[in-house]
C-alpha cells in the first residue's frame, strides 16, 4: 500500500517560459532624412492614428521606467515612379514606395534592443488638377506611414523586450 502511494505521486512537471508582453510605447518624434517636406508631419500623425487606436497599447505622454518601450522612426527614403499611362502616353498612376527605420529603446537605457528597416508601399493616381494629385499623393503616404505603424505594433507584440537585434 506505501508503494503503491509512492508510485502514484510521481508524474512530469511542465513549465512554460511567459515573454514579456509590451503594453506603454512613447512615440518619439519622427526624423525626416528626406529631402521632402513635411513628410516627418505625415508619418507622426499617422503613428498618433495607429498607436491611439490600438487597444492593445498604452501610449504614454511620459515615458514609465521599465514599462515603457521608445518607438523611435525615422524615415529613410521615400521614391515614385509611373507605373500607368493614358492614351497620350503621359503618367497618371504611380508607384509610390518608403522605407523607415524603427528603433525600439526601453525607458532609460540608450541603445536600441531592436533595430529594424520596413518598406512599405502604394499607388496613387496622377490625374486631376496639379493641387488634387498633390493630395492623393499626401494620402498615398500617409497611407503607407500607417501600414509600417502596424506592422511596427506587430513587432512589438511578437518581440516584445526581449534584448534581441534584428
Amino acid at each position: 500500500m506505501i508503494l503503491g502511494a509512492g508510485i502514484s505521486g510521481c508524474g512530469t512537471v511542465t513549465y512554460v517560459a511567459k515573454r514579456e508582453v509590451v503594453k506603454h510605447v512613447y512615440i518619439s518624434p519622427v526624423t525626416n532624412r528626406t529631402p521632402e517636406e513635411g513628410i516627418d508631419i505625415l508619418f507622426t500623425r499617422a503613428a498618433d492614428d495607429t498607436f491611439y487606436t490600438d487597444s492593445r497599447f498604452a501610449v504614454d505622454k511620459t515615458p514609465i521606467p521599465d514599462e515603457t518601450i521608445i518607438v523611435k522612426p525615422s524615415v529613410d527614403s521615400i521614391s515614385a515612379f509611373s507605373v500607368g499611362y493614358n492614351a497620350d502616353d503621359q503618367a497618371i498612376e504611380y508607384r509610390l514606395s518608403v522605407t523607415a527605420t524603427i528603433k525600439l529603446i526601453k525607458y532609460g537605457y540608450k541603445k536600441p534592443f531592436k533595430t529594424f528597416k520596413i518598406t512599405c508601399y502604394g499607388f496613387y493616381d496622377a490625374t486631376g488638377t496639379p493641387t488634387e494629385a498633390e493630395m492623393k499623393r499626401k494620402e498615398c503616404i500617409e497611407s503607407i506611414a500607417k501600414d509600417i505603424f502596424r506592422e511596427v505594433g506587430e513587432k512589438l507584440l511578437e518581440g516584445g523586450s526581449d534584448g534581441k537585434n534584428n
